[in-house]
């Protein structure tokens, strides 16, 4: 995703997402019976403008929204909604678009928009407008939910409309290769270092890597939910024993002889790399597959958090009936039945939609996809304004630890405080 307000990531594509299948969360509503669909009282079918701001990708125009699944379903299903799409950008940011006067709607947005977007003014708490329309809550994966209360002190700002798997993937033809096992579901990240160590080395001239992954999208996703800041304290956690054990993790795989210029890019691309801690995506060659994300050992059996694209109705709109309506539908069984045939995992908890991944579309096909389904998901991290501070900092860290010039301890603390001054000077 090419996100604007969180230029550390790349290459993440809004709804074409992945989600688990969890229980859980507490319903919103008067205590009437859940409904599979929500539909709620319809709003008027007279023709309407909405304006619809991605929040998240500085890229996104009017057609490539329109031709996205949710694009689509929404010209479909609401002809008499016709879009104006706005994307973050130069000119566009939250304060300038509402100093331009323009009332948004509907809001696309990642973790990494809504501290800009709360400073903006532009969310809306949805209680009592899904409280009026009776939808259930817990149809949806739950810690994208608890990731809506966290933001909104108890409300909910947005529903999640999409989700991307996050696994461990794999080349079996390195594996084949080297004689060496593939990896299995439920592994631990020593276990797995081990086998890196292995698959590390050089063979007829040819450098090969035994594991890849992106520092910044590994804390984006972590298993400890760490975050940047204590919420409590306001102050830096880079000093904790759980950051300093997550960090450690990550930076041992770049000090394995002969492992220190995998990238990702290197399992995808010139498939030298065996394995790959990521998301899902077109590796270009046919003999992947993958097993669940490796835990913690510390943290048994957690799995990567939520990594959700959301959709949020703005406190400028006009139409928020109609917007409701568009969530509603997005979020509805029997449009994330149709996703999931067509292999774009659910974002609903409901197991025959589950169950339905992928049986028409067959891009998976072969492949482990219960890895992108961990039992239990690690509970949301806190965002702030900050996060963008703090993480540059530590990836400046992370390097001077993997390249072994500093300790982790030292190499942290002076991460800490150098953010800690500049978020001082922001403030």
């Amino acid at each position: 995703m090419n996100h604007n307000l969180r230029k550390s990531l790349s290459a993440v594509c809004i709804g074409a997402a992945l989600t688990v299948a969890l229980a859980g969360c507490g319903k919103t509503g008067d205590g009437a019976k859940p409904s599979a669909e929500q539909p709620g009282k319809p709003a008027s079918k007279e023709p309407v403008e909405l304006v619809i701001y991605n929040a998240s990708n500085s890229g996104a125009t009017l057609e490539t929204f329109l031709a996205s699944e949710e694009g689509k379903r929404i010209t479909e299903k609401f002809p008499h909604v016709k879009v104006k799409f706005i994307a973050t950008g130069k000119g566009t940011m939250p304060q300038e678009v509402i100093a331009s006067g323009e009332k948004i709607d509907l809001i696309i947005n990642s973790v990494f928009s809504f501290p800009i977007l709360m400073e903006a003014g532009l969310l809306f708490d949805m209680s009592d407008l899904l409280k009026k329309n009776k939808y259930d809550l817990s149809r949806l994966e739950p810690t994208a939910i608890e990731f809506q209360r966290q933001l909104a002190n108890g409300g909910i700002f947005g529903l999640p409309i999409s989700n991307t798997a996050v696994a461990l993937f794999y080349n079996k033809d390195l594996f084949n290769k080297f004689g060496v096992p593939y990896p299995k579901d439920g592994m631990t990240w020593d276990e797995v270092y081990e086998l890196a160590k292995k698959l590390t080395r050089s063979e007829g001239g040819t450098d090969y890597y035994g594991f890849a992954t992106r520092y910044p999208f590994m804390f984006n996703v972590n298993q400890l939910s760490l975050s940047y800041l204590d919420p409590k304290t306001n102050k830096p956690t880079l000093n904790d024993d759980k950051f300093k054990l997550f960090i450690d993790n990550f930076t041992r795989f770049a000090r394995i002889s002969g492992n220190e210029k995998a990238t990702t890019d290197s399992f995808s691309k010139d498939q030298k790399t065996a394995m790959m801690a990521f998301q899902s995506g077109n590796w270009g060659f046919d003999s992947w597959d993958a097993v669940s994300l490796p835990y913690f050992k510390e943290a048994p059996g957690i799995g990567p958090q939520v990594y959700a694209t959301y959709m949020n109705i703005a406190s400028t709109s006009k139409n928020k009936d109609v917007a409701y309506e568009i969530l509603a539908d997005l979020t509805s069984d029997e449009y994330q039945m149709k996703k999931s045939k067509a292999g774009s995992m659910p974002i609903v908890t409901n197991p025959d939609i589950i169950k339905a991944f992928d049986q028409e579309s067959g891009k998976f096909k072969g492949k482990n996809v219960s890895a992108f389904f961990p039992a239990k998901r690690a509970s949301p991290s806190t965002r702030t304004k900050y996060d963008d501070l703090f993480e540059k900092k530590v990836q400046a860290a992370f390097n001077d630890i993997s390249a072994g010039t500093k300790d982790t301890v030292t190499a942290l603390r002076e991460a800490a405080e150098a953010a800690t001054k500049e978020m001082a000077a922001i403030k």
